[in-house]
Formats: C-alpha cells, structure tokens, sequence
C-alpha cells in the first residue's frame, strides 16, 4: 500500500474514436476518463480491482453527477485531476475536474462509490482506505449533493436493448458507462445534433448481465423541457437498474 498526494492527476488527448458526428467528444469517452481516473488513481493507492477482489471485494459507482460547461474537441489536451472525499456512511465520494490547455476546469463531476463483497453483492466497508486514498476535504468539485432521482411519472418506453458481450466488464455485469451509452442512443439523431447535455446525474440500482433485456423509459411529463428523466428496467424481473436526469442547452 503506497501513501499517495490526495490528487491524482492524469495527461489526455481527444483522439478520433473519443469524438461524435459535430466533433465534440462523446459524453461517454469524457465519463470513462473520469472512471480511469479513478481506478488509476485507486491502483496505485493499493486499492485497485486485483488487490480488492483478493479481499472479496470490488468498487461499483453508485451515483455521479457532471456538468459540462463545454465540451473539448479533437486533438485537445486536457488534464484530469480527481480525489477521494472521504465517507458517507458505507459510501466513499471522489470528485472530478477536467481542465483544457489554459488551465480552465471545463468539467466537473461528483461521484460516489461503494465496495461490495464479491458473493454477497452487498456494500461492505474497505479496510485501512484512508492509509492509501487519503481523505482530500480542501477542494469540492461540484457542492451539491448526489441526491437520489424521482421516479418517473409518466414512463413511456423508448426502447429495449439485449445485453450483449462488450456490455459487459471484469466482474461480468454492465459497466456504468454502458448505461449512459444506452440513455445517449434512446434519444433520435435530431435531439443530440441540434442539443448537447450539460449535466448528467445518474443512479445507480441494480445489476444487469449478460443476456438481459432492458426496458429504457423516458418521463412524457418532461417531454418538451429542457431536461429528460430517464429508468432503466430488468425485463425478467421488472427490477430497475438505473435513473438518471440530463440537463439539454442548444449547440
């Protein structure tokens, strides 16, 4: 176990297979540097998947929220700087700052974690944490907090999707940012040409694996607004997997 500095930061590059049609980077490619820069962050800390499946155990994000106040575009060189918050209850936070090559932060995102057992499926505490991954409280990415999303009121169905090998991760179930992957084509070529999302919040509820089908609902009582609620169901249980809220401007 290596006692870290409490910000990990990390050097990237916006290359073409990050971008989409109006070349901005993907919600999706910003999302799973925000995911690497966590587990890096975690791996060198001693905290990393190998070292935390010898212990029974395995991180799953549980909620996130980002706001983008501009999206970069290709060949940009940007930093991410990330740290762990401490706790809430059996939940550790960790926050997020992307900034471009003049030093603005053009991303911000909260997050928390939980570490699960890895037969159980349920939130365990992670021994001597903060020996590694120490506690960063000078510095909030975002002050609000990760609040859990209201149910949709009117759910109207947008589309299924079978679950299918690359959805999958190490521990066998829907990486995370599957799930937004998921939400971001539910929506018609149209909407994302002409809108981008500025803010995403999602939580997560449940697991989905291979071979699943999942039902994608969108709230018709937000249909018109500038914002989208969005679940995500288990078909063979009815069991609700992930809720999330996205936040549209114009281009």
């Amino acid at each position: 176990m290596t006692q870290l500095p409490p910000i990990w930061t990390e050097d990237f590059r916006i290359q073409s297979f990050h971008m989409d049609p109006t070349g901005n980077a993907l919600l999706t490619s910003i999302c799973n540097f925000l995911q690497e820069g966590a587990s890096m962050h975690a791996e060198k800390a001693g905290f990393g998947f190998e070292q935390m499946y010898r212990c029974n155990q395995f991180w799953v994000l549980t909620r996130l929220k980002v706001v983008i106040d501009s999206y970069p575009r290709w060949m940009d060189e940007l930093t991410l700087k990330t740290w762990s918050r401490g706790k809430n209850g059996i939940f550790y936070l960790r926050d997020f700052y992307i900034g471009n090559n003049q030093q603005k932060f053009i991303i911000k995102a909260t997050s928390s974690w939980a570490a699960l057992n890895v037969k159980s499926r349920r939130p365990e505490v992670v021994a001597h944490l903060e020996e590694g991954l120490k506690t960063h409280d000078g510095e909030i990415a975002l002050d609000e907090r990760l609040e859990k999303l209201p149910e949709l009121q009117k759910p109207e169905l947008l589309r299924t999707r079978l679950i299918e090998y690359t959805d999958i991760d190490i521990v066998f179930h829907v990486n995370n940012v599957k799930y937004i992957e998921m939400i971001v084509n539910s929506f018609p070529k149209e909407k994302l040409i002409k809108n981008q999302i500025h803010s995403l919040e999602v939580n997560y509820l449940g697991e989905a694996q291979y071979n699943d089908t999942l039902a994608i609902y969108q709230d018709a009582a937000e249909t018109g607004s500038e914002r989208d609620m969005i679940s995500i169901v288990r078909q063979t249980d009815n069991k609700e997997v992930c809720r999330a809220r996205l936040g549209w401007k114009k281009r």
